[in-house]
């Protein structure tokens, strides 16, 4: 599936074909988004930007020409007719475009495996047009039980980047399978870091925050049920990961939140259960959003937690 996000071209088929290679004054790029993904579909953006007046091939704008490498081996080439001919582009034209493909179509065997597969996706003679997708394994069929807790990962994607979560599955490892299964499962996915305070935490983890109609009761939600306390000597240290809940020490659920600095105050008085093992600078930037409402913590842009992805790792 293929939409036009932003255009200001014109068609102008009687103009002789351009040649699909560099073009001056013309600029591509192509990201994915995001660059790691859990499910059927790969989403890729593909931008153009114009500095002179120049001709660019029809397909550029309206099909698909994209080669694909798997790993270290070649993988399939995509194609998709476009309108043909040419387009005359003004100087000053921005063009952005998604394209959305099956994983299957791009890596056939990528979720066939429990590791990560590497893909690397170029449009042929447009320098910048590639990027790099990671395709993370399918879980369905795997029980939380089957995993090495202490070498699992867990990769937050969100709309300021990605941070990677190791666990401390001997200090809490009914926390941390519970945090496991709801990632495993996509409880996750599409909700919001709902609570931001700089210099203290970011907090997640809140089903009710996919919805903006419940934001007056953000804050409150669980997976329906409650996780027993696990406290233990982990200091609240920069990057530290811990369950938020209420006054009652047994509340928790399924919101979180990572320590932007040190909290002594917090320890052995929350479940801390691992940390970012990488991701620091994501970390910053959430935490310096602005932020607006009664406490002053709440983003006046969202935040998303764009999936949770398992990193599996099996007991051996």
């Amino acid at each position: 599936m293929i939409r036009i996000l932003v255009a200001a071209f014109s068609f102008a088929c009687a103009l002789p074909m351009a040649v699909a290679q560099d073009i001056p004054g013309v600029r591509t790029t192509l990201t994915a988004e995001p660059a790691m993904v859990r499910g059927s579909e790969v989403v890729l953006r593909l931008s153009i930007e114009v500095t002179q007046d120049a001709e660019v091939p029809a397909d550029l704008l309206t099909g698909v020409k994209l080669d694909v490498k798997v790993g270290d081996a070649a993988g399939p080439m995509v194609r998709e007719a476009g309108k043909g001919g040419a387009v005359a582009l003004s100087a000053g034209t921005s063009l952005s475009r998604l394209i959305k493909l099956p994983v299957d179509r791009l890596a056939p065997n990528a979720k066939d495996g429990m590791g990560v597969v590497t893909i690397a996706i170029s449009w042929p003679d447009m320098t910048g047009a590639n990027c790099v997708v990671q395709i993370a394994p399918d879980l369905s069929k795997i029980s939380i039980d089957q995993l090495d807790l202490k070498k699992t990962k867990v990769v937050l994607v969100t709309n300021y980047g990605e941070m990677t979560i190791a666990f401390y599955a001997d200090k809490a490892p009914e926390t941390v399978k519970n945090f496991l299964k709801l990632a495993k499962d996509g409880f996750y996915d599409g909700t919001k870091f709902h609570r931001v305070i700089r210099n203290f935490m970011v907090q997640g983890g809140d089903p009710l925050t996919k919805n903006d109609d419940q934001q007056a009761r953000w804050g409150t939600g669980d997976p329906g049920y409650k996780v027993k306390a696990e406290f233990n000597d982990t200091k609240h240290t920069r990057g530290t990961l811990s369950m938020a809940r209420s006054a009652d020490p047994d509340s928790a659920g399924s919101q979180f939140f990572v320590c932007h600095a040190d909290a002594a105050h917090l320890d052995n008085q929350y479940t801390a259960f691992g940390a970012l093992e990488s991701g620091l600078d994501v970390l910053d930037k959430i935490a310096n959003v602005q932020c607006g409402g009664n406490e002053r913590s709440t983003p006046l842009q969202p935040v998303k937690l764009e999936q949770a992805i398992v990193m599996p790792v099996m007991k051996q």
